[in-house]
């Protein structure tokens, strides 16, 4: 279960000496408190059958093409796909460090937490398989950024996490059309397929024409 609530036990001192996680990448700007605050729901919200989940696309990332999951009306983390990967973007306060936070990124699971702290900020399910080896995660600028290796390349993820705000028909579909022409502009170098179209329905985009290409 996500907590969704801040994360917990925000120390006040640096740990910048303590030996990092399998999967822990840290840079240079994880201590940046130039960013404001960004709350997060509190604990209970994970319990609370009235509170909703929504997501919907954001002006942000490749293309503009960042979804942003939100819980009771507040951004628990922004994501998007691309055809060999899933990112995940999460604003924690500004005090957390990367020393102080663990990650475990496996095949087909995603935990994230503050060291000491009782429960995990996230503990789910991956919408799709996970190349593990391959994926890691930053803290740069205020923003933590996950980035999921899809064990299948062209596959399209209808959530970033299990359960957690899948996409309308609508956005799947426009998800679909930008990995299509991802993979279209991969095969095919030369030529520029930004303002291509389809008529009907997108194709998908792991198993058209033969399947995608594997470099």
């Amino acid at each position: 279960m996500v907590d969704y609530s801040r994360f917990d036990k925000i120390g006040m001192d640096d740990d910048e000496d303590k030996e990092d996680t399998p999967c822990q990448q840290q840079s240079k700007g994880s201590t940046s408190s130039s960013q404001p605050p960004h709350p997060l729901p509190p604990a209970s919200a994970s319990t609370n059958t009235t509170t909703t989940s929504s997501t919907f696309v954001t002006p942000k990332g490749k293309e503009g093409h960042r979804l942003k999951f939100e819980h009771g009306g507040q951004t628990v983390y922004e994501w998007e796909q691309t055809l060999e990967d899933v990112s995940l973007y999460i604003t924690p306060p500004p005090l957390v460090k990367a020393s102080m936070l663990y990650c475990t990124i496996t095949p087909s699971h995603l935990t994230l937490g503050l060291k000491g702290a009782p429960h995990p900020f996230i503990d789910e399910t991956t919408a799709g398989s996970v190349k593990a080896t391959e994926s890691f995660w930053t803290l740069e600028d205020g923003e933590l950024h996950i980035l999921l290796q899809k064990a299948s390349k062209g596959e399209v993820w209808p959530s970033a996490l299990a359960g957690r705000g899948a996409l309308d028909p609508l956005t799947s579909e426009t998800v679909r059309k930008q990995l299509m022409l991802e993979r279209f502009q991969e095969e095919n170098p030369g030529f520029d397929f930004s303002n291509a179209n389809f008529n009907g329905a997108v194709p998908d985009p792991q198993t058209f024409l033969g399947g995608v290409k594997y470099t």
